[in-house]
């Protein structure tokens, strides 16, 4: 029998900014794989010392496993000076510290739509081949997530930036699902070769879900990935901020559901 604990993931402060905190109340709950997005001092890498050395400390100390980062790399606009303090300065220290982490994937985002059926602009893959090819020097590997507000925000057009870019994917059913998706097979069908990880969480037109209770049918998504073999990490995402912790549990409960049913 699959231990499908050893399968779950979270963004760390999806429980809490302090990635000790979110670790102590997480292991419990058979977590033992993070991805790091926010931390004291802010998003990766605007993040303080001690934060780092925390992660650090806390990794080492219980033999976790660190997926990768979340920068928010190219989520804003189509701005030329974000875009260059990007590679002048963010993408340098966003190295230096996953390098002291050993972390090797970074996850980035394909620059902000101003409307949702906007055509994707050819200048965003001179960026982000840039940053991929900038990531490869380092050994990193890139991966792009979908999101409503970006340019890959259904999973059709994330397929087309990740395929022609020759990358693989977060893939977000529940992004996809505010994005327009009618279903997560729109998405997944066009992607399920390249995914990279999944992150869970649900939606609604009210907003971030519980994993049983949105529109997004994940009992599906998650039935078809046991059968093509998926292999990656099954991650929380709940986006349920008033609570986190118990949006945490009880989002890692309703998928661990999902996972153990035959």
């Amino acid at each position: 029998m699959t231990d499908w604990t050893s399968r779950l993931a979270i963004i760390s402060d999806e429980a809490d900014d302090s990635f000790a905190a979110a670790v102590d109340y997480c292991l419990p709950l058979g977590i033992r794989a993070y991805e790091l997005r926010k931390l004291e001092g802010g998003r990766f890498p605007a993040v303080t010392e001690r934060a780092i050395q925390e992660v650090a400390d806390t990794v080492a100390a219980h033999d976790l496993k660190l997926l990768g980062v979340s920068p928010g790399f190219f989520k804003g606009p189509l701005d030329a000076d974000v875009i260059a303090r990007t590679f002048a300065d963010d993408l340098p220290k966003a190295f230096r510290l996953m390098e002291r982490l050993g972390i090797r994937q970074m996850t980035l985002f394909t620059f902000r739509r101003s409307g949702r059926d906007d055509p994707i602009p050819a200048q965003i893959y001179d960026h982000l081949g840039r940053a991929i090819e900038l990531c490869a020097r380092e050994g990193i590997e890139v991966v792009l997530e979908n999101a409503a507000s970006i340019y890959s925000n259904t999973g059709a057009n994330l397929a087309t930036i990740a395929r022609k870019l020759g990358v693989k994917v977060v893939w977000d059913p529940a992004n996809g699902a505010a994005s327009g998706d009618a279903s997560w097979r729109d998405g997944y069908d066009r992607l399920r070769d390249i995914i990279a990880h999944v992150h869970f969480k649900n939606w609604t037109p009210d907003g971030w879900a519980a994993i049983k209770d949105g529109k997004v049918d994940l009992a599906a998504q998650v039935a078809a990935l046991k059968e093509d073999g998926y292999g990656g990490y099954y991650c929380l995402e709940p986006h349920q901020w008033n609570d986190r912790r118990a949006a945490v549990r009880k989002n890692r409960d309703q998928l661990l559901a999902l996972l153990e049913k035959d």
